[in-house]
C-alpha cells in the first residue's frame, strides 16, 4: 500500500516546491493582514462583511507564529489541506470500489484546480475538505448511528465548515435537499429518528456550536462576533444575487469544468444517469444529486469566483471515477485494461501540464480561467528592493518613511506591513506636500499629483495588477 502511495505523495510534495513563485493575490494579502492583526491584537474580530469566517486565520496565525511572517509560510497551510484533499477518496473505497478510489485520488493529485489553489493562501481548500470529511461521517451516521467516533466526527467537520466560510449553507442546503427528494422517492426517511438519535445529533450540534461561539468570539473577547456570525448571512445574500463586480452567466462552471476539469465535467453528464439507477449504491446516488444541486445553487448564484469550483466538483470526481473503475472491472480476465487506462492516463498528463503551466510557468499570465485579480511579477522587483533593503539595515522598517497614493493598494498593505512610517491616501485625500523616501503612486494620478513631490527622485513605471493601471515608484535620490 506504501509503495502505491508513493507515486502520490510525491506528486503532492512537488506543491511545496517554490511557493514564491506567483506574487501575492489581493486575498491573500488581505487574509495575512488579518494574521498580522490577530498577532497584535491577540485575537480575530469577525467582520460580517467579509464573508470569512475565523478557523483559517487562526491556523495562518499557528504557523506564522512558529514559521515566521511570509507569503509562502502562508501558502505552506493550504497546501497540506489540498494535499489531504487527495487521500480523501480512500474514505468512500466501500462506495466507490477500489478501482474508483484509485482513480479518484489521482484525479485529484493532478487537478489544475487543486493544485493552482492549493499553492493559494485562501479558505477553498480547508473548507473542501472540511465538506468533504462532513459528508463521509454523514453517510457514517446514515449506516451506524451517531457512536463516539461518528459524534465527534460529524460535530467536529460541521463546526469546521461553519468557521471558515458562510456558504456551508449552501452544502447543507444542497445535501438536505437531495435527501428530501430520495424520502419522497423512496417513502423512507434517510435517518431512523430514535432516542438515541437525537442525543446523538444534539452532542454533535453542541460541538459544533462550541466551536462557532469559541471562534467567533475570538476566544470570547469580542462580544460582536456571534451576532455578526447571523448579520453576515444577509450581507451575503445580497452580495450572491447582485454580483458586487464578480458576476458571471450561469455557464461559467461548464466552462471552466470544459477547460481544465473535464473529469469533473464527465461526472457531472453522468449525474442524472447515477442518479435514476438502482444499479449504484444509495451513498452514490446521494452523492450524484446532491453534487447537482450544489452544481445549479453556484450557477444560479451571480457573484463567482473561479476558486469556489473546488466547493462542488468533489462529487463529480467521485462519480466520474466510480463510472470509469467500474468500467475497468467490468471487463473480462485476460482483456488488455489498457484501452482504458492509456486514455485516462494521457488525460491526468495532460491535466497535470495544464497545472504545471498555471501554478508553476505562468502564474501571473493573463486570460485564464484560474488567474482572476492578481498581481503581476513586474511590481515584485521594485517592493523586494525595498524589503532587501530592510533586511540589512532592519532599522529602515522604523525609519523609512513609504507614502502610497492609489485606489487599488493590495497587496502593498500586507508586502509593507512591517515599516511603521507607511500611509496610504486615496484621490481626495493626498497631501498638499509628498517627500517620503519612497512614494508608490497610480500612474493615473502622476500628472495631478507628481508636482507635489519635494526633493529629486529616480522613476520606475510597472505593472501592478489585473483589472488595474500600472503604478511608479519613486525613489528618492541624494
Amino acid at each position: 500500500m506504501i509503495l502505491r502511495l508513493l507515486p502520490l505523495v510525491i506528486l503532492l510534495l512537488l506543491r511545496f516546491y517554490d511557493l514564491g513563485i506567483r506574487p501575492p493575490h489581493h486575498d491573500e494579502a488581505v487574509n495575512g493582514w488579518f494574521v498580522d492583526g490577530i498577532l497584535n491584537r491577540g485575537y480575530y474580530v469577525y467582520d460580517p462583511q467579509n464573508y470569512h469566517g475565523p478557523l483559517f486565520f487562526y491556523i495562518l496565525t499557528v504557523f506564522e507564529k512558529i514559521f515566521g511572517r511570509g507569503i509562502v509560510w502562508l501558502r505552506v497551510v493550504p497546501v497540506i489541506f489540498g494535499s489531504l484533499i487527495s487521500f480523501t477518496p480512500f474514505l468512500f473505497t466501500k462506495w466507490l470500489g477500489r478501482w474508483g478510489t484509485w482513480i479518484a485520488a489521482i484525479i485529484f493529485t493532478v487537478s489544475p484546480a487543486l493544485i493552482f489553489f492549493s499553492r493559494y493562501a485562501i479558505h477553498e481548500t480547508l473548507f473542501t475538505l472540511s465538506c468533504i470529511l462532513f459528508f463521509y461521517f454523514w453517510l457514517r451516521v446514515k449506516e451506524e448511528g451517531f457512536t463516539k467516533k461518528t459524534i465527534w466526527g460529524f460535530g467536529l467537520t460541521l463546526g469546521a465548515m461553519a468557521t471558515v466560510k458562510e456558504n456551508f449553507v449552501l452544502f447543507g442546503g444542497a445535501l438536505c435537499m437531495a435527501e428530501g427528494v430520495f424520502a419522497l422517492w423512496d417513502k423512507k426517511l434517510p435517518f431512523a429518528f430514535t432516542k438515541k438519535f437525537w442525543i446523538g445529533l444534539s452532542l454533535a450540534v453542541l460541538i459544533a456550536a462550541v466551536m462557532i461561539i469559541v471562534f467567533f468570539s475570538g476566544f470570547f473577547q469580542d462580544s460582536n462576533g456571534i451576532p455578526n456570525f447571523f448579520s453576515a448571512f444577509e450581507f451575503w445574500s445580497q452580495t450572491g444575487e447582485k454580483g458586487n463586480g464578480h458576476q458571471k452567466p450561469f455557464e461559467y462552471w461548464l466552462k471552466i469544468m470544459g477547460s481544465l476539469e473535464w473529469y469533473a465535467l464527465f461526472g457531472l453528464l453522468i449525474s442524472p444517469f447515477v442518479v435514476l439507477s438502482k444499479k449504484f449504491s444509495k451513498e452514490v446516488r446521494l452523492t450524484g444529486l446532491m453534487s447537482l444541486f450544489l452544481w445549479l445553487i453556484y450557477s444560479v448564484v451571480s457573484y463567482k469566483t473561479p476558486w469556489c469550483v473546488l466547493s462542488f466538483y468533489w462529487g463529480f470526481v467521485f462519480l466520474a471515477s466510480l463510472w470509469i473503475g467500474r468500467w475497468i472491472e467490468s471487463l473480462k480476465k485476460g482483456t488488455w485494461k489498457g484501452w482504458i487506462l492509456l486514455p485516462f492516463g494521457i488525460g491526468c498528463c495532460v491535466s497535470l501540464y495544464q497545472a504545471y503551466d498555471v501554478a508553476y510557468l505562468n502564474p501571473d499570465q493573463e486570460g485564464h480561467y484560474y488567474i482572476y485579480g492578481q498581481t503581476f511579477h513586474d511590481m515584485l522587483g521594485p517592493v523586494n528592493e525595498i524589503l532587501d533593503r530592510a533586511k540589512t539595515n532592519p532599522a529602515l522598517k522604523s525609519t523609512l518613511r513609504i507614502e502610497v497614493i492609489s485606489s487599488f493598494t493590495w497587496p502593498l498593505p500586507y508586502l509593507l506591513g512591517e515599516f511603521k512610517q507607511t500611509a496610504y491616501y486615496g484621490e481626495k485625500n493626498v497631501p498638499a506636500t509628498l517627500e517620503a523616501d519612497e512614494i508608490i503612486m497610480d500612474k493615473a494620478y502622476e500628472t495631478q499629483f507628481a508636482s507635489r513631490m519635494k526633493g529629486t527622485y529616480s522613476r520606475e513605471e510597472v505593472r501592478s495588477r489585473q483589472w488595474a493601471g500600472p503604478i511608479v515608484f519613486y525613489r528618492r535620490t541624494q
